[in-house]
């Protein structure tokens, strides 16, 4: 969109007098040939506008129906990006994308290396998806890149639901440390609690899907 554009270029210009007024142009003159630079946006890279926080939802076995309770209870201005890192055999995570988008009030998209988390977006994210921060903003990098580290803090928040991977319990509860909000799921629903029941062992916050939704707009709106 990178454009210059010349004012009255097809003006017409009176015949000078003389070589000494044609030294001296009128101020009229010189607006007239200002040209004006409009801000350059690389194609495809999108206008990605710098987030404060994010919500990092980590599941597995039993995931899906946690997750879409959870998003279930998420309000349309919703004002952070919310994170979906689900383990899916098959990877299918399109299919993921389309029974998400039935509950969710917000816009669920398929996490793309190189694009722009985007704030009041839920992004699933594929294997080995993390997270890069470039010019101000949060985008999608391809494997090897990290994830929890690159949340902003203390706006960001992880959640653990159903069958979230008990590996991940020591970074979470390093980013609690850090000032992160952390919670994870139990009661009915909860098919694989082990690595929810170990952050609320530690002490972190707990609930069911739909009240850790409710903790989630009452924080972003504080």
């Amino acid at each position: 969109f990178a454009n210059w554009s010349l004012v009255d270029d097809d003006a017409y210009v009176a015949p000078v007098a003389d070589a000494a007024a044609a030294a001296e142009p009128t101020p009229a003159l010189l607006s007239d040939s200002m040209l004006e630079l409009e801000p350059v946006v690389e194609a495809g890279a999108g206008t990605a506008n710098p987030v404060q926080g994010a919500v990092l939802l980590l599941a597995g076995i039993g995931g899906p129906d946690a997750v879409r309770r959870l998003l279930g209870g998420l309000p349309q201005d919703f004002p952070y990006p919310v994170l979906v890192q689900m383990r899916l055999d098959g990877g299918r995570y399109a299919n993921l994308v389309k029974q998400m988008a039935r509950v969710s009030a917000l816009p669920v998209l398929l996490a793309d290396a190189g694009h722009a988390a985007e704030v009041g977006t839920v992004h699933i994210l594929p294997d080995d998806m993390g997270l890069e921060a470039a010019d101000g903003a949060l985008r999608f990098a391809g494997e090897g890149a990290a994830l929890l580290p690159l949340l902003p803090l203390p706006h960001s928040a992880v959640v653990m639901l159903s069958g979230a991977d008990p590996s991940l319990v020591p970074a979470v509860l390093d980013f609690a440390t850090q000032g992160g909000w952390v919670a994870g799921q139990h009661g009915e629903g909860c098919y694989d609690p082990v690595a929810a029941s170990q952050l609320i062992t530690a002490g972190m916050a707990a609930g069911t899907p739909e009240q850790l939704a409710s903790e989630l707009v009452q924080r972003s709106a504080a």
